[in-house]
């Protein structure tokens, strides 16, 4: 994604300000000219224009008179739409058009305290429609320089959320919350222990909050995201108009937390959490610009939380459930944190006949980590692959316990949607190793859906929807395995599925893949290879090319290795291998029509998943 930096400058103290119309600012765009912007308003004309978009405390007239000239002078400070000399100027806007059919980042610094209260996000195109809108649309995002705390977490492959809320200072939508936050979990959400991804905390005392966050680091569970589901008010202090979060209070029934006592209350989670999202009225208000403590947003970013999305006004139900649907929805499918905050706030303006100007309200602080677009592409991979992988045992789960038809079809819908997700990734990734293993987890997905298809689907058209996956993931491994002939796990897979299909094996093709996993095995505490290798010495029994060891004595191999590790592995190697090859026991049999013309390999396959199974 195009970034543009957008910085403004002052000099004298940033952490204290006062807006006085005309006031000088130099304003930094990507590497052109500096320019001079003027303030375009006073304090007390911008408190009021800001006072009129609180819902409730104003009349429609006067909301829509505010959402009319906030915009207009928005745009003219931060755009510079002055004299027609000055436009025809290598610009803000001349650089969003050179990338207009793609979505584009705004990365926007003002750090003095009376700027970086203004709505930006209001600000307009040439044509008078929201600039976010313009081309393939703009989503700007802030930052503070010189403040953020860097702590680095990690981008989750298997996200885990903590869902805290609290109706203490009255009603919240906290059912549609849930509902919003689980249906974007779905592919993760284990078939049991749900607390492994996701953690409610209802009616939350900050104590409470404090303790579960903590409890959860020294587990060694830490979550990757947080949403705060709360009212926003006023903090009980004296020259103090900033906005705090209400929790519950055991006494008082509302204790008001201010910004940095909840930034403290957070303090555990850095080190795991990418995102907190923050429904709560005025939790991104930045209006209090004497006060050097700033919003809740503002401190929980500057704390070192990477991203936070929050409200610089109060937010209507509707939108706060728009919000938390749509944004977690994208961002929990692999989407660009930007381009989910972009596509929140577009659902907000096109529904804003019932979410009002929420679309306006919305502030993203965004401190991505350097490399981020590649990082991404690798995280989302493997996100993909752990949602497979908890898809299949959720099939395997239901299966156990005698689900109804309607808990498989719905697994077989959800694996459909990973497929169709992975081959949407598959036309976006550049090349290289992550296309090679984009192409591998697509035939991963298509395999678990014929597996899932042919044992909980016997009818006519379940059974032909299994037969041509598999060929799909068959197809799919083949093109993994061409590209990257090293990549003996993919030529393995790529020759079995074919071997099941047709009862053939290409010698070449096995070929290689027997020569890249012997290659492997030579490394010093490689296991991974004998697997391969394993299944390999199987499948000569209808080449009978002949192998270095005997199935048999690679699987021992493994163990072997395993055995010796300091430390055991992330991932097991035994249960998968196991349940490789418990599919030609209980899937790939030639009396159901597979591995026609060839020796019955169900047999040997059984006997080597005994060898292996007291590891699993």
């Amino acid at each position: 994604m195009k970034s543009t930096l957008v910085e403004f400058a002052r000099f004298e103290n940033l952490e204290e300000g006062f807006l006085r119309a005309g006031d000088r600012y130099l304003q930094m765009v990507a590497n052109l000219c500096v320019r001079t912007r003027h303030a375009p308003i006073g304090q007390r004309d911008f408190y009021a224009l800001m006072r009129k978009l609180r819902y409730g405390t104003a009349s429609e007239q006067e909301r829509q008179e505010a959402l009319t000239k906030l915009p207009e002078l928005i745009t003219k400070f931060f755009l510079g739409l002055e004299s027609e000399e000055e436009n025809q100027k290598p610009s803000l806007l001349s650089i969003l058009a050179e990338g207009s059919t793609d979505l584009q980042q705004l990365d926007l610094v003002a750090n003095a305290a009376e700027l970086s209260a203004l709505p930006f996000e209001a600000a307009l195109a040439k044509d008078g429609t929201p600039l976010f809108l313009s081309g393939g649309g703009v989503v700007l995002t802030r930052r503070v320089r010189g403040r953020f705390t860097e702590q680095r977490p990690s981008w989750p492959t298997r996200p885990r959320v903590l869902f805290a809320w609290s109706a203490a200072g009255g009603k919240v939508p906290q059912d549609e919350h849930r509902k919003a936050l689980l249906a974007a979990l779905e592919p993760w959400l284990p078939a049991a222990n749900r607390a492994s991804v996701f953690v409610e905390l209802g009616n939350a005392r900050l104590r409470d909050l404090e303790a579960v966050i903590q409890d959860a680091s020294e587990a060694g569970k830490g979550f990757s995201h947080v949403h705060l589901l709360a009212h926003g008010h006023p903090v009980r202090e004296a020259n103090d108009d900033r906005f705090g979060v209400a929790f519950t209070h055991p006494v008082e029934g509302m204790d008001i937390v201010a910004p940095e006592q909840l930034a403290k209350a957070l303090a555990g989670i850095r080190a795991s959490a990418v995102v907190v999202t923050l429904a709560a009225c005025d939790a991104g208000n930045q209006t209090d610009t004497i006060t050097p403590e700033k919003s809740v947003a503002h401190e929980l970013h500057v704390s070192g939380l990477p991203v936070v999305v929050a409200s610089q006004l109060p937010l209507t139900i509707s939108g706060s459930n728009i919000l938390v649907r749509r944004f977690y929805h994208d961002l929990l499918e692999g989407c660009d944190v930007r381009s989910a905050l972009h596509r929140a706030r577009v659902e907000l303006y096109e529904r804003r006949e019932e979410a009002g100007h929420d679309w306006l309200s919305v502030v993203g602080y965004v401190e991505l980590r350097e490399g981020y677009a590649d990082f991404l592409q690798e995280i989302r991979l493997k996100s993909q692959l752990a949602s497979l992988e908890n898809l299949r045992d959720r099939a395997e789960m239901a299966a156990k316990e005698g689900a109804d038809s309607e808990v498989l079809a719905a697994i077989r819908t959800a694996l459909k949607r990973r497929i169709e997700r992975l081959e949407n990734l598959l036309s976006e990734t550049r090349g290289g190793a992550a296309l090679d293993e984009n192409r591998g987890l697509l035939g991963s997905a298509e395999k678990r859906l014929a597996e899932l298809c042919f044992h909980h689907f016997k009818d006519e058209a379940g059974q032909r929807e299994s037969q041509e996956a598999l060929q799909r993931a068959r197809d799919s491994y083949r093109l993994a395995f061409e590209a990257n002939p090293s990549h003996h796990w993919s030529g393995v897979q790529y020759l079995a599925l074919h071997a099941a299909l047709t009862g053939e094996v290409n010698p070449e093709h096995w070929k290689t893949a027997y020569r890249a996993a012997e290659v492997d095995r030579q490394r010093p505490n490689e296991f991974w290879a004998q697997g391969s290798l394993a299944e390999l010495a199987l499948l000569d029994r209808i080449l009978g090319q002949g192998t270095d060891l005997s199935a048999t004595g690679y699987l021992v191999e493994m163990k072997d290795r395993v055995a010796a590790l300091k430390e055991a592995p992330s991932h097991n190697p035994f249960g998968s291998t196991a349940l490789q090859l418990q599919r030609y026991l209980d899937w790939w049999r030639q009396d159901l029509g597979f591995f026609p013309g060839t020796p019955d390999l169900a047999s040997a396959a059984g006997d080597l998943g005994k060898l292996i199974q007291p590891m699993d």
